[in-house]
């Protein structure tokens, strides 16, 4: 079986990208791939990703909204944590789970972001790039430019196995450039983002951080 036929039950394609269609197998892939450790993560990624109290953050492709509720515990009450994802099964089923006030969730897909400019303090995006059409990847990055505000902080990251994970995995994925979010780097840096750095985390992920300059800041 390969890759593309393990996970085609959890995910159709509307045009627009791969949308969840199974959340509770989701949840069970995701619980095997991370090694039971998909907690840890979350929490290194809320602190890669710089969220202070009293940030509003915007999670892209939420899905069942993990992330989103692990960002509201740094945003607190005072910010707000909102999740977007092209899946309408995924938003009403965390607007039923989590009822959390500074927590919201809305439809949409990521090259087309139901939110106003600059409207964010920090993005996120995680697992998501690969699942949305290459022909929409480079709007999605420009409308997270645009929902940034000045000074704004955006991570994205994706599947970066170890080693031994990637011989154990090769024979059901094959490669894991796709998935490599590297590649995005050069793209972000010809929309305007700065300071772009790259982190291989232990629980087989590759973290992209950059921020959005605030004007008159010196670029680096």
């Amino acid at each position: 079986m390969t890759g593309n036929q393990l996970l085609t039950p959890m995910f159709v394609d509307d045009g627009d990208g791969l949308l969840i269609a199974g959340l509770r197998r989701y949840n069970v892939f995701t619980s095997v791939f991370f090694l039971g450790r998909h907690r840890a993560l979350l929490t290194e990624l809320v602190t890669a990703a710089g969220v202070r109290t009293g940030d509003r953050v915007l999670d892209i492709g939420c899905g069942p909204g993990k992330l989103v509720r692990t960002l509201g515990i740094a945003t607190g009450s005072t910010g707000a944590a909102v999740g977007v994802d092209p899946s309408a099964a995924a938003i009403d089923d965390n607007r039923r789970r989590d009822r959390t006030p500074h927590h919201r969730y809305e439809q949409g897909p990521a090259q087309r972001l139901p939110f106003g400019d600059a409207e964010f303090d920090v993005v996120t995006s995680t697992f998501v790039m690969h699942h949305i059409p290459e022909q929409h990847r480079a709007e999605a990055l420009a409308q997270m430019w645009r929902v940034l505000r000045p000074g704004g902080r955006l991570l994205l990251a994706d599947a970066s196995p170890s080693p031994r994970m990637r011989r154990l995995l090769a024979p059901m994925f094959g490669g894991f450039d796709a998935v490599d979010i590297r590649r995005y780097r050069e793209q972000l840096a010809a929309i305007g983002f700065t300071e772009l750095g790259y982190t291989q985390s232990r629980y087989q992920t590759g973290i992209l951080t950059c921020v959005k300059p605030a004007p008159g800041t010196a670029q680096r």
